[in-house]
Formats: C-alpha cells, structure tokens, sequence
C-alpha cells in the first residue's frame, strides 16, 4: 500500500503527533533505513503537520513506520539531551514488554498464543492492583504490554524512570516465566517474549504502518482481548481505541515498582540491561513438525512425543489416566524448559527437598515450595504437586484439560487420532521393565530419544529401527 495515503488521514497524524510528543521519534524506511535526527537535532514530532513534513523530509529513505523512545524528555533541543544529559532529562518511562511472532507469514496459527500470554500478564497486574493504567498495541505481528509512564510517582520511589521501568518489566517476566514457558511451547515456537526496556529503545507509535506489513499498529484495553483479532489491523478498516494509551491512574503502579525494585534491583550498568532482560523462546529445543505428505499423518513434534510417553509412563506404573496426563504435559514443560534454559536455571524447579516417607508410589515430602503444594517424587522425578492434587510448576497446575488442549490436539492436527497415538504409546513402553520406566535418565535415553522425531514411524507402525529398540523388543 502507499503510505501517503495512510498518512494522509487527519486523525493518523493525529494520534502519531500526540503520542510521540516529547519522545525522541524516528522514522523507518526501506531496507531498515532510519531517521532519528533533524537539522543535527533529535527528531521531534509533536504536530499533526510533524508527520506530513517528516515523510517529506525524509522522501529519500521511503519513509514507512513510525517510533518512538520509550523515554518521555523533559527537553529535545540539542544532541546533549539525549546523551551528555540524558539521566537528568529523562522525565518518565513507558513499561513495555514485546510478544512477538517469529515467523510473519504464520500470524493465523500463533495470534492466539499472543493474546494469552498478553492475558496471562494483565490478570497477573491486576491482582497486584495495577489496572487503569495497562494498555496492549498490536504492532500488526505481535503484541506490547504496556503500562503507563503516569502510573508511577518517581519522586517517591527515589529512582531513577529508567530503572523502574526495568525492574517492573523484569519482575512481570520472572514471575511469570514459567507459565508465559507453557504459552511458547504451545505454540510450537512461533511466539518469543522479551523484557525490552534499555536507554533510548524504540517502540510503535499507535496507527503507524508496520515496516513490512499493510497492517496498523491499534491500542486496546484489556476487556478488550476477548474480542480481539488480527483483521483489527487492516488498513481499510482497522479497529483502534484512542483512550487506550491515554488512560492512567497516577501513583497506581507505585507499589508494585518497589516490590520489583526490591527484587530485581537497579542495573549499574544501563548497557548491561539487554545482557541481563528476560527473554521467553525456544531454539531447537522444540522444533515445529516438518511437513507430511498428503494423506499421511506427520510427525506431531517432540513436545507432544514427550508428554504422551511420560503420561503413558505414569499410567502404566501407577494407573490413574487423569493424572498421568497431569504428569506428562508437566515433565514436557520441564524437559523443554531444562533443555532450552541448561543447569543455570533447572535450579527453579529442581529446588533442594528434605527426605520423606513412601506413600502411594511416591515419596511425599514436608517442605512446600513457594508456600503452596507440595515435591515429591515419582517415577524417579522430583515434582510438585499443586493444592487440587495435579502436577504443577511455576505455581500453576497442569490439568487433564490442559493436555487435552496442548497435547491430544497436536496429534489430531498432525493426522492421528489421539485414541489411536495413546494405545500404540501404551503398547511401546509395555516393551520396556519397570527399571526403565522408573529411571528418569533411562527413559529419555532408551525410550523418549530413539523416536522423539519418528513417533509414526516407530511407535504407531510399530518398526524399531534402532540399536536401542530392538534390544528390547527382542526380548518379547
């Protein structure tokens, strides 16, 4: 689409002008081209005709998207402001944590995945009292979280904008990581979240264009995620709340702030905020399903392979089928989170326990960890169970429902039926003895690795092809 045309709109350069108005704006044109500064002078955009003269200014570049910092400047006047006197000059800055779509041309299948984890952060902000003051922008592939820079009193919490903003964003993170974990594997990888406050970082300016796509960046409430869908964003018609990024309860987030200034800290460094934000993804370690043929079921994908066998695993040995699959989506979090995270972090879930008493299959022990639920160990693994007596990490239960959501569904997407995927699952770990099943390193070695990529394959067409399989299936 033209952009002039976009921008053309009276209230465009309306709503651009007034929300970028005392940050430092920018420009982006083709093939990443930027314009941050004007007449050897931070780039200022605080009119409507701000926007129109910029795109003329600018021509050279193509000018397409428009941005702002997510510090709000006391003055924008010389080149000092923004560097020499920047720690002086910084009045205000917005928190702002990015829910983005890794892949663009599959915003139809990972949106939803967008919204929850949106969803999964506002209810958390809620419950700590900050609610007038969150607002949410699709950027057109992806989502922030933002809270109001007017939300915060900075002359009581005695800090600095910049460190505020960083540590709330941090602790929303941190707090959250392990259910915002659960989002990203769902689905399948295609949704990264990260905490991107750091000194003069740039964000979407509501009712920009996107820099590739013909979408439009909308504001919206929270009550207003329900509703919810990509097509708000089409050029033609798009769907935007201009109270959405005006709304704010001074002093509302203050509390909150000194909670995540007490946890998290101030950075000495503020190059070092990047090094140290929290970031939410997967590399490898849960790769999409390649493709199938037509007419043939695929590959599901090595998370819902885990969580199928640890369940089958569960049910085998201890023969409750709702709590086995309680306990298989709760080991496949975890084995996604320890192989994608390593020994650095396994510390948060894999917490030191006292020794405790056989009972029903599995030890139960006394201390509970973060005041609720209690670790245990079964089959071999140290795990929590929640107050409702499923399986949990991070403080959230994983329910039967749950895997039926995020498991049972991807084997039905890639062509088997999940009825069918279980029995065949039952059938392959009958081969294996109990002393495998109940060792925790043998049964990922032995039974989860040989046909984690060729469940179809080896599990449903029931062909070993490897050393380790047939060592066993030998013995029957």
């Amino acid at each position: 689409m033209d952009p002039m045309k976009h921008y053309s709109r009276r209230e465009v350069q309306e709503e651009i002008a007034s929300f970028l108005c005392g940050r430092w704006a920018a420009v982006e044109g083709e093939g990443k081209r930027w314009a941050r500064w004007h007449e050897k002078k931070p780039l200022r955009i605080c009119k409507p005709s701000d926007v129109i003269r910029a795109l003329h200014t600018f021509s050279a570049i193509k000018p397409r998207s428009f941005y702002g910092t997510i510090e709000v400047f006391e003055r924008l006047e010389s080149p000092d402001d923004v560097e020499e006197r920047y720690e002086g000059n910084v009045r205000a800055v917005t928190v702002f944590i990015d829910i983005d779509i890794v892949d663009e041309s599959k915003i139809d299948e990972a949106w939803r995945h967008v919204v929850e984890a949106a969803r999964v952060m506002v209810e958390w902000l809620e419950e700590k009292g900050v609610r007038r003051s969150v607002y949410l922008l699709w950027s057109g592939a992806g989502m922030h979280l933002r809270i109001h820079e007017g939300a915060f009193r900075y002359d009581e919490l005695n800090a600095h904008p910049l460190d505020v903003a960083f540590a709330v964003a941090e602790y929303i993170l941190e707090s959250l990581e392990t259910r915002l974990w659960s989002i990203v594997v769902e689905s399948g990888g295609l949704v990264k979240i990260e905490n991107l406050v750091a000194p003069k970082r740039v964000f979407t300016a509501p009712l920009s264009l996107h820099r590739r796509l013909d979408r439009v960046a909308v504001a919206l409430k929270p009550d207003a995620l329900d509703e919810f869908t990509p097509s708000w964003s089409l050029p033609g018609g798009y769907r935007h709340d201009p109270s959405a990024w005006r709304s704010y309860e001074p002093g509302e987030a203050n509390a909150l702030a000194e909670e995540a200034l007490r946890k998290v800290g101030r950075v000495k460094k503020r190059t070092l905020m990047e090094a140290r934000a929290t970031r939410v993804g997967l590399s490898q370690a849960v790769a999409p399903p390649p493709p199938a043929r037509p007419g043939e079921p695929r590959e599901p994908g090595r998370f819902p392979v885990m969580a199928l066998l640890q369940a089958a695993r569960y049910y085998l040995l201890y023969g409750d089928l709702e709590k086995a699959k309680s306990f298989g989506l709760n080991r496949a979090i975890f084995y996604a989170w320890a192989k994608y995270y390593g020994p650095a972090k396994r510390s948060r879930i894999h917490v030191a326990v006292s020794s405790g008493e056989e009972k029903g299959g599995a030890r139960r022990y006394s201390r509970r960890a973060g005041g609720e639920g209690e670790w245990r160990v079964v089959a071999g693994e140290r795990v929590q169970v929640g107050p409702s007596g499923w399986f949990m990490m991070g403080g959230v239960e994983q329910t039967p429902a749950d895997f039926d959501r995020q498991v049972a569904r991807r084997f039905e997407e890639a062509g088997i039926p999940f009825e069918e995927a279980w029995k065949a699952a039952i059938e392959y770990l009958k081969r294996f003895p109990k002393s495998v099943l109940t060792d925790p390193q043998k049964f990922y070695k032995e039974v989860y690795e040989p046909v984690r990529d060729r469940f179809v394959e080896r599990v449903l067409r029931k062909k070993p092809g490897s050393a380790t399989l047939d060592k066993w299936f030998r013995r029957k």
